[in-house]
């Protein structure tokens, strides 16, 4: 199975002077799970902003007007769409992440997430569902 399969195409973005406040209202609006950081250039993304990353700004006291830049995850670990799974799966180890910044011929494709790929898999998604009630 090939890492397009099971990647988000319809990736949100923001700036890195968007206010932490405004990319959590974009993640709980979506009902995503990341947004990633640009600098207007969408092909060159230069973070990743999980609800992990605002739920440590939030216990931290951070304020909601603070530029996304202060707590992005700067390591971006991407995947080329056409990888296979396995792929990806190695580099979320390795890397200790949980998404991946999927890209085709060099521009952003998408975003793979750990859940995607274990909800994508037949066996494994019939099993997380029955204990995810």
């Amino acid at each position: 199975m090939k890492v397009a399969a099971v990647a988000g195409t319809n990736v949100v973005t923001c700036l890195p002077t968007t206010p932490i406040g405004e990319v959590a209202e974009l993640i709980l609006a979506r009902n995503i799970g990341s947004v990633v950081v640009d600098p207007a250039n969408p092909s060159k993304p230069v973070g990743i902003v999980g609800e992990r990353d605002l739920l440590k700004a939030y216990v931290a006291g951070v304020d909601p007007s603070t530029p996304v830049r202060e707590i992005m995850s700067k390591l971006i670990i991407t995947v080329g769409a056409d990888a296979h799974i396995g792929e990806a799966l190695l580099l979320m180890k390795e890397a200790n992440v949980r998404r991946l910044v999927v890209t085709k011929s060099g521009e952003l494709y998408g975003v793979a997430a750990l859940r995607d790929v274990v909800y994508n898999i037949p066996l494994l998604k019939i099993l997380a569902d029955h204990f995810s009630k």
